[in-house]
């Protein structure tokens, strides 16, 4: 029993090491993120991030976007550019336009956390993660 729970100790502390299943496990939580943001318009604790003031619900009626709720998604470029992020040996999710950056902190200001990754989220990285494991 002892070296069963040792071999798996040593799978995965060698997974979370390589790059490949790391980048697969990102990507898929990545993806479950931005459409939670930015399709469905929902905030990290599962919430609606808010809804659009009449005047401006209005006017994304009249562009033909949805003007019932927030989904930080007017012409596509924040969720475009939106991905995993690498510095050196440390992945995060995040922008490399840094005026996105700044969009989403003042839209947060305004509307509360919805960046961050949610239970839901961790719980999916987590058992994608545990399969590419037990692939490889």
């Amino acid at each position: 029993m002892a070296d069963e729970l040792l071999n798996i100790v040593v799978k995965v502390t060698n997974a979370v090491k390589s790059d490949k299943i790391r980048r697969v496990a990102l990507s898929t939580t990545l993806a479950i993120q931005k459409d939670r943001i930015f399709v469905k318009g929902e905030s990290d604790s599962g919430g609606k991030i808010g809804k659009y003031s009449k005047k401006y619900g209005e006017y994304k009626k009249s562009i033909g976007k949805n003007p019932g709720y927030v989904n930080f998604r007017n012409t596509d470029q924040m969720m475009n550019d939106y991905g995993v992020i690498v510095n050196g040996d440390q992945y995060a999710f995040g922008f490399q336009n840094p005026e996105n950056g700044a969009k989403a902190e003042f839209l947060q200001e305004r509307y509360g956390t919805v960046m961050h990754v949610n239970d839901k989220e961790l719980d999916i990285f987590s058992e994608v993660l545990v399969n590419e494991i037990n692939r490889s």
